[in-house]
């Protein structure tokens, strides 16, 4: 049995901020911790989901195999480990509740990321195993001789079936949102983003995307910029049509994984090698009639 403390920053219910902190742990898991009393706030033992204040101090008794995540592991060899991310736990960040120390605990070595996912988003994760592959993995993100595809789920039609998409994106820190444009700005990065539809029906379209440049929240803001919302997708999305959905999150997965290194790098051996992600792992087509 394991102890975890926590002070929450802001004013919410407990299970939220449970679920926000330790991502791994189910809303299932959360009422059974309220049913046993196994939560305190600020010392004393509660039995419902209240509302706390910020500076709380949130203490839960969990087992450590409830705490346990283990990933899912596409591919492997000695160089790097790539992993299919679920939803709602962060790459990297000061916790023990992230991906790389979680990944790191699981295969029991040093591990080191070299790009990131949304937190709602999934799809194939690449890290490092040793920093040869992590200086190799920086240089092809940097010089785009990795190639990354999608599959996204969105309203609506495109208006062309393939099409490379060039704008231009500002990103607000204090917001945690971009804003495109069609012309060059101050303060604007140019981006590229190429697409072309799988399937399609009268509301919905599947599309592979591809990143050509990599923005935060590239792919969510261009395709919404086009007319064509990612399904679930709370920040750019069509509110309407996921409440209709009933989709929380956005279907959008990093599906696809294409290597091209020179023949000098020390991962040449996996040139034009694909990592593919099966369709059973992609769970937003049930939604695709």
């Amino acid at each position: 049995m394991r102890v975890e403390k926590f002070n929450s920053n802001k004013s919410d219910k407990i299970s939220n901020l449970i679920s926000k902190n330790y991502p791994s742990i189910s809303y299932n898991q959360i009422m059974k911790l309220f049913r046993n009393k196994d939560i305190k706030v600020n010392g004393k033992r509660v039995s419902k989901d209240i509302v706390i204040n910020a500076n709380d101090e949130v203490l839960f008794y969990i087992s450590d195999e409830e705490l346990k995540v283990d990933f899912d592991i596409i591919y492997e060899d000695e160089n790097i480990v790539v992993i299919f991310k679920p939803r709602k736990i962060e790459v990297e960040n000061e916790t023990e509740n992230c991906i790389v120390k979680m990944l790191c605990n699981q295969l029991n070595q040093e591990l080191f990321a070299v790009h990131r996912l949304d937190m709602n988003t999934t799809g194939l994760l690449i890290f490092a195993k040793n920093i040869q592959a992590k200086l190799s993995l920086d240089s092809a993100f940097k010089n785009r001789t990795l190639n990354k595809f999608y599959i996204a789920l969105v309203s609506g039609r495109p208006e062309k079936n393939k099409d490379d998409l060039v704008a231009y994106l500002k990103k607000y820190e204090n917001k945690s949102m971009v804003e495109i444009s069609n012309f060059p700005q101050k303060g604007y990065e140019k981006i590229e983003t190429k697409y072309k539809i799988v399937d399609f029906n009268e509301n919905l379209s599947i599309l592979e995307v591809e990143l050509i440049t990599g923005k935060t929240h590239q792919i969510r803001a261009h395709l919404s910029h086009i007319g064509c919302p990612i399904i679930g997708d709370e920040k750019y999305g069509d509110s309407i049509l996921n409440k209709e959905y009933k989709v929380k999150y956005q279907c959008l997965c990093a599906y696809k994984i294409v290597f091209k290194f020179k023949e000098n790098d020390c991962l040449y051996y996996l040139n034009n090698k694909e990592i593919l992600l099966e369709n059973e792992k992609i769970d937003f087509l049930k939604f695709y009639k």
